[in-house]
Order: structure tokens, then sequence, then C-alpha cells
């Protein structure tokens, strides 16, 4: 029976500008994550509003779009 040994077919870089890219890109990355939970989540949430739930309701109302009555194509109107 034959026993491969794997430490010598992974490769090792010292190059600090690999680990300072790929830390960057990762520390945006997780920040941008937490910044945004903590926007969803944190003491301001409720100044948030919910965006599409108005825009339904307009569209309930007949005026989401600026529809007025020179405008009855719907054709001509990109939702």
């Amino acid at each position: 029976m034959r026993v491969f040994k794997f430490k010598n077919m992974v490769g090792v870089t010292k190059d600090p500008t690999l680990f300072l890219l790929l830390g960057s890109i990762g520390l945006l990355l997780f920040g941008s994550i937490g910044y945004g939970i903590y926007t969803t989540v944190g003491p301001s949430s409720y100044k948030l509003r919910d965006t599409i739930k108005e825009h339904a309701r307009l569209h309930e109302l007949g005026i989401a779009h600026g529809h007025n009555s020179h405008n009855h194509n719907e054709a001509d109107h990109i939702h």
C-alpha cells in the first residue's frame, strides 16, 4: 500500500501583497455585511421605510408612476 504525502503539493507563498489584497477584500466584505446588519436591526432601524410597500400603495391609488389622463397607453410605459 502506498502512502501519498500531500505536503509537497501545497504551494506556499510569502508575498505580503497577496495577504494585503485578500485581507482588504475580506475586511470590506465583512465590514459591509456588518454595517448592513447594524443598519437593519440597530438603534435607528425604526427610521427605515418600506419603499416597496409604499410603491404598492401608490399603485393601488393609481398614482405610482405619474399616471395622468394624457398617458393611458401601457405599452409606452415602463414599469
